[in-house]
């Protein structure tokens, strides 16, 4: 037990030591994620994302005309903004620099919110056509959409995320 003890804080020592060489000749990081901190543009990013995704608060409550009592014509209707408004978060995320660190969340939430995209539009065609099976694909891919973009937010760094 001494002897795994001693061994134990000999390679604590060590790694303390690299960890203190590597800070000071700027070699190391200590985040777990590619890139590095660019706290304006991270700022700046986290402010546009939650911005966008606040706009889509308001329009997701509107999408309830989409269950049992709703209208055809209303479900439409709350889809076409839901595109609309996903079609803007798409142009935001294309205009605005993504900073080092969020780049692979970035590109898991730009897939996420097509995917959303997508399924509205393949509803909306079903429901433009009166095709039930294209509606309840449409509903399919929302759902997939919503686990991807779940899983996008967790590929941003902890101490970053939006």
């Amino acid at each position: 037990m001494r002897g795994g003890l001693a061994v134990a804080l000999a390679i604590i020592v060590s790694l303390a030591v690299l960890a203190g060489i590597g800070a000071i000749s700027g070699n190391l990081t200590f985040f777990g994620t590619k890139g590095h901190p660019e706290p304006p543009a991270e700022r700046t990013y986290r402010k546009l994302i939650s911005r966008d995704f606040g706009n889509l608060v308001p329009l997701n409550a509107g999408l309830d005309v989409c269950n049992i009592g709703g209208t055809r014509q209303g479900c439409y209707d709350a889809s076409k903004k839901m595109i609309d408004a996903l079609d803007s978060l798409l142009r935001d995320l294309d205009t605005t620099y993504v900073p080092s660190r969020y780049v692979d969340a970035n590109d898991a939430v730009r897939h996420g919110v097509q995917r959303l995209r997508d399924g509205y539009q393949t509803r909306n065609s079903g429901l433009a056509t009166n095709d039930n099976a294209s509606f309840i694909r449409g509903n399919d891919e929302l759902k997939q959409a919503n686990g991807d973009i779940n899983r996008a937010w967790r590929l941003l760094p902890a101490d970053a995320r939006p």
